[in-house]
């Protein structure tokens, strides 16, 4: 695979990843403000989807995406504010006007952060207009959004993209966190 398809991949299943995240390991303590788990990103054939690792932080004004190889090597990390956003493949930094800039640059997707971080909640943006779908779930600015839950908690985020060519995304939570705050 060459080096540019590589980072290309990496970039898009960060931006994705900003789609994912609610778990933290297991403790008495409150959860922390971050997740983990695993994430699969497919657009169009799943054989060549970007599948690994990830650390998801949010907060009201920004966040972090950490993309990590099954085996724990960092491969990309997103961050970004109200201000700006940036992505380090560890062949550089490319910086971008907002987050939804940096999602349409790696991902080809201009994904809204205020929806995805309501996603990874298991809900849908109270923010936006969305559609309640039969068996469960949402619709929103054109994905599905499926949430299976463990215990009440999030446990897995599947969304797939209703219109357009055929994008999915899947996080796999570690062990689930009943809030991020």
């Amino acid at each position: 695979m060459r080096g540019t398809e590589l980072t290309r991949r990496a970039a898009v299943s960060l931006i994705a990843l900003a789609l994912a995240g609610c778990a933290a390991p297991r403790r008495a303590a409150p959860c922390p403000p971050g997740w983990s788990g695993r994430i699969a990103v497919t657009q169009g054939d799943p054989q060549h989807g970007l599948y690994g690792n990830f650390r998801l932080q949010l907060s009201d004004h920004g966040g972090s995406f950490d993309l990590l190889s099954p085996l724990g090597q960092t491969l990309a990390q997103a961050r970004w504010s109200d201000a700006r956003a940036q992505v380090d493949d560890g062949h550089g930094v490319r910086e971008f006007a907002s987050f939804e800039a940096m999602a349409q640059a790696t991902l080809g997707l201009p994904l809204p952060r205020v929806a995805l971080q309501d996603w990874v909640r298991g809900e849908p943006s109270t923010a936006l207009p969305s559609t309640a779908l039969a068996g469960g779930g949402f619709e929103q600015l054109g994905w599905d959004v499926r949430v299976e839950r463990d215990a009440g908690r999030v446990r897995l985020l599947r969304a797939s993209r209703a219109a357009g060519g055929p994008a999915r995304v899947s996080l796999v939570f570690d062990t689930p966190c009943a809030s991020a705050d």
